[in-house]
């Protein structure tokens, strides 16, 4: 069982409009919806009368979300209403619920730390959300190394000829776990280059901290001038969130950031860029769960397996999930 008391996105700003969404984060199925006048609900998505599916049902005028089997219809506190019997008062589970970063959140329980996905000084590009047919560990071992990138992907990572020459450090604390990367930028094509304001021979920085409440990656992408160090003026921030949907199933929310630049020439490039960043994000992101899905072995232990130098962080990951993520089922 995975804790339900931190925030988890289940779905984008964009996809709930006039028709609820339902979702399931572990073992738990939820609905959200939204009332015409913008106001969040979110509930056990389960119709306390007959077990009906509220996330089949539709919104009223009133913001209320009715049962599509027979009409029983719940406000987003939960209060309910039975047409056939106007005396009786159901209640439905409700869950907490805000909308930040361009995605819709829920969790139970009291207050929780919010993801710090972009913060201040960083522009939004997009939100994607993409589902893995693998267990959350296999998902989040394919996203926390380099290694796989010169085989596997097109733009992102480094490649596999200078695998070798790619510096990686890991720093291992409490609740987190940092990796640092650094090494010579594969050939991305010199008009990409030139909108991300690179130059041949610059080397790729891919700095990122996992954290474990819920499961997510931010992380850090810049270029710097190899022989001096001196960052390039362009920088990306990926953060990716894994809500587990089953047990062989984890849904991916991936938030784009970018720091833009000032000055007209800066604004023209972004609008340039834009695109392209979400158009190779979702191609990169995709890549990778074709892989996953591919597993011959969906065994999340480590026991037995040869592990590189790249790999290390898989087993501070696994610990980390254990102790600060999940939890025995009957504390739910």
């Amino acid at each position: 069982m995975i804790r339900l008391d931190c925030w988890h996105p289940v779905a984008r700003s964009v996809d709930l409009r006039a028709q609820p969404i339902g979702a399931r984060v572990g073992d738990a199925e939820v609905v959200v919806f939204r009332g015409a006048d913008g106001r969040l609900g979110a509930l056990n998505d389960r119709c306390p009368h007959r077990g009906m599916r509220l996330s089949l049902g539709t919104v009223q005028p009133d913001g209320c979300l009715a049962c599509p089997y027979h009409g029983w219809a719940f406000a987003p506190d939960g209060a309910g209403r039975c047409p056939a019997t106007p005396a009786l008062t159901p209640r439905a589970p409700t869950w907490d619920v805000v909308e930040r970063d361009g995605a819709v959140w829920v969790k139970r329980g009291g207050p929780a730390h919010f993801p710090d996905l972009g913060g201040r000084g960083w522009a939004p590009v997009t939100v994607l959300r993409h589902r893995a047919k693998a267990p959350l560990e296999l998902v989040l071992d394919n996203f926390t190394e380099v290694e796989h990138t010169g085989r596997v992907h097109a733009f992102f990572g480094y490649a596999e000829a200078d695998l070798a020459a790619v510096e990686t450090r890991v720093e291992a604390r409490d609740d987190a776990v940092r990796v640092y990367n650094r090494g010579p930028q594969r050939d991305i094509g010199r008009a990409l280059r030139g909108l991300l304001g690179i130059r041949p021979g610059d080397h790729f920085v891919d700095d990122w901290t996992t954290r474990f409440a819920p499961v997510h990656v931010c992380y850090d992408q810049y270029w710097i001038d190899p022989a001096t160090g001196a960052p390039r003026p362009r920088r990306l921030r990926v953060a990716v969130v894994f809500v587990p949907a089953g047990p062989a199933v984890t849904d991916l929310f991936t938030f784009v950031y970018t720091n833009g630049g000032g000055g007209l020439g800066a604004q023209l490039t972004d609008r340039l860029l834009r695109p392209l960043l979400v158009g190779f994000t979702d191609l990169e992101v995709r890549l990778d769960l074709r892989l996953v899905s591919r597993l011959a072995d969906r065994d999340t232990a480590l026991t037995g397996r040869r592990l590189g130098r790249f790999d290390r962080v898989l087993g501070e990951h696994r610990r980390r999930i254990d102790r600060l993520y999940r939890r025995p089922r009957e504390v739910e």
